[in-house]
């Protein structure tokens, strides 16, 4: 990956060759290293997406292939949250649909408890 920093005028600053990327507020750490306090704009391409160079200039297309959004740091107690939500919703929409197969069996006249298979005969 390449990590490319460009002015407002779209002219590359810099550019480093990064794996193991995180982004973190305005800091970027990758392979042991950290740049902290990234005021100017940056993009996050693929070494093969661009030949751009030091002086050169950024192309539209180019700040488009940015994929600096997969690099972003999870915060955990947001990913636990998002996970106890998820688990949540389909909780309830699982006791719905045993609910609606009550009601159905109801309608129909069947006992549920006759289904549980209490060895009655």
């Amino acid at each position: 990956m390449k990590i490319i920093l460009f002015n407002s005028e779209n002219q590359v600053l810099d550019i480093f060759l990064a794996e193991d990327i995180e982004i973190e507020g305005n800091s970027i750490s990758f392979d042991g290293n950290r740049l902290g306090g990234v005021q100017s704009n940056y993009i996050i391409v693929d070494n093969e997406t661009t030949n751009a160079q030091i002086g050169g200039t950024i192309p539209e297309i180019l700040k488009e292939k940015d994929k600096k959004s997969q690099f972003y740091k999870k915060d955990p107690e947001n990913v636990l949250q998002t996970q106890v939500g998820e688990l949540q919703q389909e909780s309830a929409m699982q006791l719905q649909a045993i609910a609606d197969i009550y009601e159905l069996l109801m309608q129909q006249g069947v006992d549920p408890s006759s289904l549980l298979g209490g060895g009655e005969s």
